[in-house]
């Protein structure tokens, strides 16, 4: 019994293994799936959403908010709806669907390593942090090589892209809660975008709140500013700035809610 107890032990406290801290990274990242998830409802809006789109379509007759139901149901239905808006303009729905169809990720966190299957992966172990580098041996995927750095924790600190399209760089920030169950959970997100001469950075600020003992996003803060890069120079040309927040409330978990909903579509 010591023996089976020491094993255990042991076991428990690993590092990061070598041969794939991707997937530990999935291990000990939080996810409310693992807790037992399987049926949620809320609803997401966007800070001046409804303000924008009277802007830009001065004849349409909204209400007095746009903002959208989210229903996700296990292991991973999901589908945006957007209120607000009279029956119809199916093309404005889509685009404004486009705007926080990436949002979803904070609510349910997706895997890494399944994304990376079809990648060849070479992994380098630097002092106690590792570096991940994946490339496509078709050549033919839209993006063909990627490089991830882990900690010796288990947490992703940044990732980067490449494609013909351009490059992109995202820089992490991970933390443990209380509800986390030892887990990391996201905080912040730092992005870099590069295509051409264009250059878009954000910085986004997640809030996170204990809801029946799952830990779901409230607040999405976002700061953007975007620029065209001078040739050979340090001079930043047309650049704009903004900000924008994400909020996500009335949350239905595990009341079969979107169990429904998917029922009532087929």
């Amino acid at each position: 019994m010591r023996i089976l107890c020491l094993s255990l032990f042991i076991l428990l406290n690993l590092g990061v293994s070598a041969s794939n801290p991707v997937e530990d990274f999935d291990l000990r990242s939080y996810s409310p799936v693992k807790n037992g998830l399987k049926d949620l409802y809320c609803e997401i809006r966007i800070k001046g959403l409804a303000k924008k789109i009277r802007e830009q379509f001065i004849t349409l007759k909204i209400k007095d908010e746009v903002f959208f139901k989210f229903y996700w149901v296990y292991p991973g239905k999901l589908e945006f709806v957007v209120e607000g808006l009279p029956s119809g303009f199916s093309e404005l729905k889509d685009n404004l669907k486009r705007l926080i169809v990436s949002r979803a990720d904070y609510i349910i966190p997706q895997k890494l390593f399944p994304k990376l299957r079809s990648y060849q992966l070479n992994v380098k172990k630097s002092g106690k942090d590792f570096l991940v580098k994946a490339d496509d041996p078709t050549n033919g995927k839209t993006i063909n090589k990627m490089e991830m750095k882990f900690t010796g924790d288990g947490r992703l600190s940044q990732y980067k892209s490449y494609s013909p399209l351009g490059f992109e760089e995202s820089k992490f920030s991970y933390l443990k809660k209380s509800w986390s169950k030892n887990k990391w959970v996201l905080e912040k997100v730092e992005a870099k975008a590069i295509q051409g001469p264009q250059v878009t950075e954000s910085t986004s600020v997640i809030k996170f709140e204990n809801n029946v003992g799952y830990g779901l996003p409230v607040k999405v803060d976002i700061v953007s500013r975007q620029y065209v890069a001078a040739p050979g120079k340090k001079e930043r040309l047309q650049e704009r700035s903004g900000g924008s927040q994400v909020t996500f409330s009335n949350y239905k978990v595990n009341s079969g809610i979107a169990r429904k909903f998917f029922r009532l579509q087929e």
